[in-house]
């Protein structure tokens, strides 16, 4: 699977679960004012309570308001991100020297994000090929905890959209199988309660056995369906109310939100709160409409209707729940409230609610935005984003441990720190932030009190540039001074271009020379604009959609061993990506593959990017 695919997925599951979370809350408050308000609230307004929740799952992004319900709740200590985000990489630092062995001189890069390891580490090694004899746990483990609840996860939603698709069959060829009432009497009763409604789309009428009717069947081209053993039963009244609340279906468009309410069961459907929430507004939607056929039938008519759906539901006990459909049906106990609102009812209760209004508005401004972020100073624990191939769970849960322990000895260490030394360094950070956002401009902060910065002196902002496209890459690897790297007109067939990425140096005479000058300032943080002309880094990325060749220039540091001509690496025969390197004077080229690739193509390959 290609990086930005992967990507993709992890943010829609991110989303569904974070919007899962929020819609739990939203429903256990909606169940608790339709509990309160029983007997206060019309009909209607009891189903439209169950609009905020449908309209919370599908949106992508809110607001942020101090009026929020979910301010009142932790949601990232409760239901933390799938893709956490995080922007100080102290941790990361301190996770790659302790578990990879990485040394950095002491510097790291703070306020990057989707921090990447720049000498190859972050590839999957144990993928590829080569992994024939790996057993099946051993798979398991290196999809990850994350991976493998979104594997569960789009398992389910593959299933139940098979499911829908065998039913919407088996319900079109049912209608299909169904016959078209076309009798005068019944055509002229029909097409009289149309009017009544109002209707002015083009619906069918259809009697059939396989669906239990009466109901509504289909969106785009509605039928009404009525079971031909039910309608020799039905004197003309009583199949004109039945025709009544089928047409208030068809004019309330009841379908359609069926349709989107299972549509969000698929992609929630680990979500029991949200099963019942369905269930619940299935229910009000069946009492919303009936209020909508009172209100177009006389007040005189309002006990032969109840006793009308009464006969119906004798005759006919089935519980349709697809989503093209929408039925007259109820259980014993939903029918003796269904009986009592009809009874009730008033055709002044059918218009405008100040109260059902209000509440639905009210509901609708703490339940569609977002909880507010609060900021809470440099020693506030951000979220966490892991960086690419830190996927499995042993793999992460070291990671946040790292992190947790760098924001602990962060704290520990600013406690000892003047109050007016915190807030200079604060409003430094800031004032980089915005210079790097306005110029894109690469920085060095020297840090007086290391205790708050990892135990590091040196940190670095900017001076990472990502490509989605060769063309961006090219305009600003051509600026560069020394080599550079090339597509390679010897690409294997198949192979395109995938990503970029240069980096900025952090080593060299520079890194003294903002250390002396930082001393000598004696500022809490101190801070330079580096101005550089040749990349310490440089990585390319083509995909052929499955595998991944991967072409970089590191930097040579001074006391590094360096090798002549080409080379392989060390890793055994059975490890993915496989290596070939090539030293000179100071730098380092690779070429990477996860699949198996020859060495001589290798190094054509490399051949071919490099140019000095």
């Amino acid at each position: 699977m290609s990086p930005s695919l992967y990507a993709g997925l992890v943010s829609i599951f991110e989303w569904v679960i974070q919007a899962s979370f929020m819609a739990s809350i939203l429903v256990i408050v909606v169940l608790i004012l339709q509990f309160i308000m029983k007997n206060k609230l019309e009909a209607r307004w009891h189903y439209l309570l169950w609009m905020p929740v449908v309209i919370r799952l599908l949106l992508p992004w809110a607001p942020e308001s101090s009026l929020s319900v979910y301010n009142m709740f932790a949601l990232e200590s409760i239901a933390p991100g799938v893709h956490e985000r995080v922007q100080d990489s102290a941790a990361w630092h301190h996770w790659r020297k302790d578990t990879l062995g990485v040394s950095e001189d002491g510097v790291y890069y703070q306020g990057l994000s989707n921090i990447e390891l720049t000498d190859g580490t972050n590839e999957n090694l144990l993928s590829g090929a080569g992994q024939e004899d790996a057993s099946w746990w051993s798979v398991v483990k290196q999809l990850g905890f994350i991976n493998m609840l979104m594997v569960v996860w789009f398992a389910g939603v593959m299933i139940l959209t098979v499911k829908t698709v065998v039913d919407q069959f088996r319900l079109k060829q049912a209608l299909r199988a169904g016959r078209a009432i076309d009798t005068p009497y019944l055509s002229s009763l029909f097409q009289e309660t149309k009017q009544l409604l109002h209707i002015q789309r083009n619906v069918r009428f259809v009697a059939s056995e396989q669906i239990p009717g009466p109901a509504v069947v289909g969106l785009r081209n509605p039928a009404i369906v009525i079971s031909p053993s039910l309608l020799v039963t039905l004197q003309r009244d009583q199949l004109r109310y039945i025709l009544v609340h089928e047409f208030a279906h068809i004019k309330r468009w009841d379908v359609a939100v069926n349709w989107m309410m299972h549509f969000l069961l698929i992609l929630h459907w680990f979500n029991p709160l949200l099963w019942l929430a369905v269930h619940k507004a299935r229910q009000h939607q069946e009492l919303a409409c009936d209020a909508c056929a009172l209100d177009r039938l006389s007040p005189q008519q309002n006990h032969a209707y109840g006793l009308t759906i009464l006969h119906v539901l004798e005759h006919f006990t089935g519980h349709h729940q697809q989503p093209g459909v929408a039925a007259l049906s109820a259980t014993h106990k939903q029918m003796k409230r269904r009986l009592i609102m009809i009874k009730h009812f008033h055709k002044k209760s059918y218009k405008l609610s100040i109260l059902g209004l209000t509440m639905l508005l009210a509901l609708g401004s703490v339940s569609l935005v977002n909880a507010k972020e609060s900021n809470t100073g440099p020693t506030s624990q951000p979220a966490i984003v892991y960086p690419e191939g830190i996927d499995s769970l042993e793999e992460r849960e070291n990671y946040k441990k790292a992190i947790d322990e760098a924001n602990r000895k962060s704290t520990e260490a600013a406690k000892s720190i003047p109050a007016e030394d915190l807030k200079f360094i604060e409003d430094e950070k800031n004032r980089v932030k915005q210079l790097h956002k306005q110029t894109g401009d690469m920085f060095v902060l020297y840090h007086k009190y290391k205790g708050i910065n990892s135990g590091l002196d040196l940190s670095y902002w900017g001076g990472i540039d990502h490509y989605n496209s060769y063309e961006d890459y090219m305009k600003q690897a051509s600026t560069l001074e020394g080599s550079i790297l090339e597509q390679p007109s010897n690409l294997p067939e198949g192979f395109t271009f995938s990503k970029a990425r240069i980096e900025g140096p952090t080593e060299g005479e520079f890194v003294e020379e903002v250390r002396a000058e930082g001393k000598q300032s004696g500022k809490p943080i101190y801070v330079k604009k580096i101005d550089w002309k040749e990349a310490a880094t440089i990585r390319l990325e083509y995909t052929n959609g499955k595998d991944t060749i991967a072409i970089s220039k590191y930097t040579i540091g001074a006391d590094e061993v360096k090798k002549n001509g080409f080379f392989e690496d060390d890793l055994p025969a059975h490890m993915y990506p496989k290596y070939m390197f090539w030293h000179d004077d100071k730098h380092e080229y690779s070429v990477s593959a996860t699949f198996d690739m020859s060495k001589k193509d290798k190094i054509e390959l490399l051949k071919e990017a490099v140019k000095k």
